[in-house]
Formats: structure tokens, sequence, C-alpha cells
């Protein structure tokens, strides 16, 4: 996470605290701990020293004592803008975190603001919208499907937003970072924006859509139940939720290094089901680039049904089966 130093308010331990940093970044995690250690000797209430301390330790290989130290900078800063329980989470099994806590998304992305359409897509070759865009309109054959109302959950600085607009009649867009939120307004391509976390904003909206998508933001959930139970409320009969996740080969939902989540295909197409979708098609994809490595992920498009009265046909049923077993 790209972040600001947030001074304690003492220089000396601002000091050691910077000396620290320096230390970790060149991979000597003892002597970088020893400093926090320092700082936190002169400014006990220091979220971001206690937080530091805890990756130092980890690194030194004395989880114990790191856990101790995430725990110290959850109880400094509740709103835990750093992350400290995703990193608690990796190290006591008893600490289950579905979702990264909203302060820590907020801040993440309101740093990444900036550049974040160069990072993005120049740099780490993100084209996740415009692959979403390709699946939703294999959905209408030869006829360009149009949608009146579109959602684009996390719009961010509007990437989805240009990948999708053309055949939206209206589109809306929702990212919990303001900073994101202003980009995303100077781009010109949605009707409305409103800066809110995803859960809030679906249950106050509404709206029905005829489309939902969501590009690199159920990365940040780990229990992806209530999220799309969610979406399939705010979407009109017939209408389709286009979106991306991290894959995971191994476990239903695992927190990456990255402190991503990802998913298995097969809980996608679970939860999916228990939320009332249909699954069109799923596809694995390389999302972008991560320190230099391919991010695999998966690229989904599902489908609210009809109900019978209006015509589901099991022709359609068929075609969700169908493009599910590619994966398997």
């Amino acid at each position: 996470m790209r972040r600001v130093m947030r001074s304690s308010g003492d220089l000396i331990a601002d000091r050691r605290y910077q000396y620290g940093l320096d230390l970790a970044s060149e991979g000597d995690a003892a002597a970088a701990a020893d400093l926090f250690e320092q700082a936190l000797e002169r400014a006990p209430g220091w979220a971001d020293a206690w937080f530091s301390l805890g990756r130092a330790r980890r690194e030194a290989y004395d989880p114990a004592g790191a856990a101790t130290a995430f725990r110290e900078a959850l109880r400094c800063d509740p709103t835990d803008i750093l992350g400290a329980s995703l990193e608690l989470s990796r190290l006591d099994a008893s600490v289950d975190v579905d979702a990264a806590p909203i302060a820590y998304v907020k801040g993440l992305f309101n740093s990444y603001a900036e550049d974040f359409d160069e990072a993005l897509v120049e740099r780490l070759g993100y084209a996740t919208p415009q692959k979403l865009s390709a699946m939703v309109a294999e959905m209408g054959g030869v006829t360009p499907l149009h949608f009146p109302r579109v959602l684009d959950l996390g719009c961010g600085t509007g990437l989805s937003g240009e990948a999708f607009v053309a055949s939206a009649g209206w589109l809306e867009g929702v990212d919990v970072a303001d900073a994101m939120i202003s980009a995303a307004k100077d781009k010109g391509v949605y009707d409305a924006l409103s800066c809110s976390d995803i859960m809030s904003f679906l249950a106050a909206s509404e709206h029905k859509y005829d489309l939902v998508i969501a590009a690199d933001v159920f990365i940040y959930f780990g229990d992806l139940s209530h999220l799309f139970a969610a979406a399939s409320a705010k979407l009109a009969p017939g209408g389709l939720f286009a979106f991306s996740v991290e894959r995971s080969e191994t476990i239903d939902v695992a927190l990456r290094d990255s402190l991503r989540f990802a998913h298995s295909a097969g809980y996608v197409a679970a939860t999916l089901t228990a939320a009332g979708f249909e699954l069109a098609n799923m596809e694995e994809a390389i999302l972008r680039k991560d320190r230099g490595a391919d991010v695999d992920g998966l690229l989904v498009v599902a489908r609210k049904p009809v109900p019978a009265t209006q015509g589901v046909t099991q022709e359609a049923q068929s075609d969700q089966t169908i493009a599910f077993s590619k994966l398997n």
C-alpha cells in the first residue's frame, strides 16, 4: 500500500520510525523492528509504528510478536486504515475477516488515484473491463446489447465506465474513495456518481438495473454471499451481473500476501446459485501484473432468471451448464 507517513507528534519517534522503514526496505527486518520499538517507547499509541513493527517481526520469523503488534495497531486505530486485521488473520486462524476494512480500501485507492490509470493500464497490463465488456457483448450474439440502466460497482477512475458506456442508456458509478470519484467525474462517462461503500449503496438504492459490473472489486471481499444477494436484489429480471475475481486453485477463499482475496471457480458458481443467479459464462484470464508476475483470475457473467411465466427456456439453462463445464 502506498501510504503517506502519519506523524506521531514526536520528532525523535518519527525519525526513528523512518530509519526503521529504510532498514525494512533493505531487508534488515530485525534491525527495523528494533527501531520501531524505540519509536513506540516515545509514542506508545502510534498505530503506524505498531503496524510496521508487526510486519518487521513477521519478516524476522517472530509470528507471535507480529500478531501482538498488529493487535496493538488495531487497538490504537479501530477504523483499521492500515489493514492490520488482514495481516493478523494471516497469523492467527481464530481471526476471521470477511472483507477488507472500508477505511483501508478507501485509503488505499485515495493514495492511488492521481496516477491510477497509468499505473494499472500501462505498467500492469490491466484490461479486465474490456474483457468483461466483450463477454457481455457475446451474450447478444450478432445483435448488439443495450442496457437501459447500468451500475458500476467500485468504479474507480472510470475504466469500466469507458468500456461499457456505449451499451448503456444510463450509467451510474459508486466507489468508496472520493479521489477516485473525482477522477471518474472528469472522464464524463457517468450519468451519476456516488461516494459510498458498495453494501451501503446497494441497500439504499431504489433503482433496478439491467447490468451490474464489478471489475477488480471483489478481491477486497472474502465472503461473497451477501454481495451477490444484494446485487441480485437490485437487478431486473433477465439482468446481467459481470465481474472479476482473483482465482484460488486450492481453497474456496484465500487471503493472499497482497492482502487481496482469491476465490475458487466452484465457490463463485455455488455462491451465485445460492443468490438466485444462473451462471452464463466463466473464463480463466490474466487480470494484470503484480510485482512482475501474472495474476490469475476468473471473468464471470451471470444472469438473474426471468420468472417462468415470462418464458425462461430450457435452452438458456443448458447454455449455463455448458459454459461452466469448460472449467472443470
